[in-house]
C-alpha cells in the first residue's frame, strides 16, 4: 500500500514555500541597518531550547519560527559596518545559487552530471585567474582550513621519500615546514593532522612589515638541514588575516626552486586581488607556486561555504587521496565517468554541490566585477587609514597593504597594559552597542584595533562614523 509522504511536495506546494522564504530574505536585506550589527541571543536562548516534537509542525509555523526568531540574529556579515574577521558580505545571487544546488542535492564525487563539469569549470577558471598553467588542478572545500589541508597533504606526499601514505613517517629524516609567525593557525593544525608535528613547523619573526624575511628563512633552512632534517615546505601568506601582508612571494618562489623545495600559497584572504590592477603586482609570483588556497567565499562574496585548493602538477591531489572502493569502480563501457574525479582530490566522499554560486557569480560579475569590487575595498582601506593618521588620538601600527587596517586609541601618560585595556574594552562597547562589529589583535605585542573590509555594501560615512565613536568611547574610558 502506498502512503503520502510529507517529504515530497506538489509543484505549486514548493512555489508558495519558495516564495514565503524569498519573503523572509527580502525583509533581512531590507531590515539590515535598523538592527545590531552582531545578532547576539544573549538572554533569549531559551527560544532555541524546544523539546523535538513527535509529530511535525506545519512548513509555514516553521519558517515564521525562522523569520521571527533566527534570521534577526545573524553573525552580521551583511550588514555594512561588520569589520570583524575576514567575513564577506554575501552576493545575493549566491544565495540563489546556493538554492537551486540545494533542490538538485547532487553528490559531487564525480560521475558524468552537470554538478561536476560545473565544479571542474569553475577550477579551470580560478587556475587562469591565478595564472596557474593548463594542466593544473583542483577541488573546492569548506573554506581556507580544509583548502590549506589539501594542499599540504599534496605537499607531504610529494616530498616525502618512499610511500608515506602506507609507511607514514617511520622511514628517512624529519619533515620541516617554514612560514612567518603571521601564518594563520590553520596551518599548525594541518602539520598536526598530517603527523608532520607541530615542532617541525618553523615560524620566523615577521619583518617591519609584517612578512616573511628571506634572510631568516634561508639561515634556518641551511641550519635544519645541518642538523639531518629534511625541509620540505614553505607557505607563502597572500594577504594575513592580522595585517593583509603579503610574504614576497616571487623571492619564495625563487628560493624554493633552488632549494628544492615545495612552494604552498595560503591565499585565501588575499589570492583574488591578483586580479585587481592596483593590487596584482604584490602578489607576483604566486602563479609559480605548486600549490593555493583560495577562498570565493572571501573577497568573491559567495556564501558559506567556499573555499578552493589548487596544485601546478595535476597528479599530485591524486597521489596524495586516490583510494576507490570497489562499488565505485567502474568498468571501460560504463556510461558514469565523467571529467574530473573530486573524491580522489581530497578527503571527502560525500560533497555538496558548492560550485554552482561560484560558477553563477563569475558568469555574472565576471574579472571586471570582481575586480572593482576589491578594488574598491581596498580604496575604502586606504580612505580609513589616511583618517586615522590624520587623528591626533589615534596610531595606526601596520602598513595597509589589502583591505586591513590596524590602530589604536592612545591613552596619554598611560602604561602599555592600560592603554591596552582601554583598547579592548572599545571593541566592547561598539560591539555591544550594535552599532559595529569588529575584532581587536595583537601585533607586536600591542593590542590593536582591526577593520578588516570585504562588504560591498560598506561607505566611506560608516568608516568616518566608526573613527567619531571610537575617539568618543575611547575618551570616556581613559579618562
Amino acid at each position: 500500500m502506498s502512503v503520502a509522504s510529507d517529504f515530497d511536495l506538489d509543484p505549486e506546494e514548493v512555489r508558495r514555500l519558495g516564495r514565503l522564504a524569498a519573503d523572509c530574505v527580502a525583509e533581512h536585506r531590507e531590515k539590515l541597518t535598523e538592527r545590531p550589527v552582531f545578532g547576539k541571543v544573549g538572554t533569549d536562548a531559551s527560544t532555541f531550547d524546544i523539546a523535538l516534537p513527535e509529530a511535525g509542525r506545519p512548513a509555514d509555523q516553521i519558517i515564521a519560527f525562522v523569520r521571527e526568531h533566527v534570521m534577526p540574529r545573524p553573525m552580521g556579515n551583511s550588514h555594512p559596518r561588520f569589520f570583524g574577521f575576514i567575513n564577506a558580505s554575501a552576493d545575493p545571487l549566491g544565495t540563489v545559487g546556493d538554492y537551486l544546488a540545494s533542490a538538485m542535492n547532487p553528490n559531487c564525487w564525480g560521475r558524468d552530471h552537470a554538478a561536476v563539469h560545473v565544479e571542474n569549470r569553475v577550477i579551470r577558471w580560478l587556475s587562469e585567474l591565478m595564472g596557474f598553467p593548463e594542466g593544473a588542478q583542483g577541488i573546492l572545500a569548506s573554506g581556507g582550513s580544509m583548502a590549506n589541508f589539501i594542499a599540504l597533504a599534496a605537499a607531504r606526499r610529494a616530498m616525502t621519500p618512499g610511500n608515506v601514505r602506507e609507511d607514514g613517517h617511520a622511514r628517512g629524516p624529519q619533515l620541516v615546514v617554514y612560514a612567518s609567525d603571521q601564518v594563520h593557525s590553520c596551518i599548525d593544525k594541518a602539520v598536526d593532522l598530517l603527523g608532520i608535528g607541530t615542532r617541525h613547523l618553523r615560524k620566523i619573526p615577521c619583518d617591519d612589515q609584517f612578512r616573511l624575511p628571506m634572510d631568516a628563512l634561508a639561515r634556518m633552512v641551511a641550519d635544519d638541514r645541518a642538523r639531518g632534517l629534511r625541509p620540505a615546505i614553505v607557505v607563502g601568506t597572500a594577504g594575513t588575516v592580522n595585517t593583509g601582508a603579503v610574504d614576497p612571494l616571487d623571492a619564495i618562489a625563487d628560493f624554493c626552486k633552488r632549494e628544492s623545495l615545495w612552494f604552498h600559497a595560503d591565499g585565501a584572504y588575499g589570492a583574488m586581488a591578483r586580479i585587481a590592477p592596483s593590487l596584482a603586482p604584490q602578489f607576483a609570483g604566486i602563479e609559480r607556486a605548486d600549490s593555493l588556497a583560495a577562498d570565493p567565499h572571501k573577497w568573491m562574496y559567495v556564501p558559506y561555504e567556499a573555499g578552493a585548493t589548487l596544485v601546478r602538477e595535476g597528479d599530485r591531489l591524486a597521489d596524495a587521496f586516490r583510494k576507490f572502493p570497489e562499488y565505485l569502480a567502474s568498468d571501460p563501457d560504463s556510461p558514469f565517468p565523467g571529467p574530473a574525479w573530486f573524491a580522489e582530490r581530497g578527503p571527502e566522499l560525500s560533497r555538496g554541490f558548492k560550485a554552482l554560486k561560484v560558477f553563477m557569480g563569475l558568469l555574472r560579475h565576471g574579472r571586471s566585477g570582481y575586480a572593482a569590487a576589491i578594488e574598491r575595498d581596498a580604496a575604502l582601506a586606504r580612505f580609513l587609514s589616511d583618517a586615522v593618521d590624520r587623528r591626533r588620538e589615534l596610531e595606526r601600527l601596520a602598513p595597509t597593504t589589502l583591505s586591513i587596517v590596524n590602530f589604536r586609541y592612545l591613552v596619554p601618560g598611560a602604561s602599555a597594559e592600560r592603554a591596552d585595556t582601554v583598547n579592548r574594552q572599545i571593541v566592547n562597547r561598539l560591539v555591544g552597542s550594535g552599532s559595529f562589529f569588529l575584532a581587536p589583535t595583537i601585533l607586536k605585542g600591542r593590542a590593536s584595533l582591526r577593520v578588516c573590509i570585504v562588504n560591498f555594501r560598506t561607505r566611506e560615512e560608516d568608516l568616518t562614523f566608526l573613527l567619531d565613536e571610537v575617539c568618543r568611547v575611547g575618551a570616556e574610558l581613559a579618562y
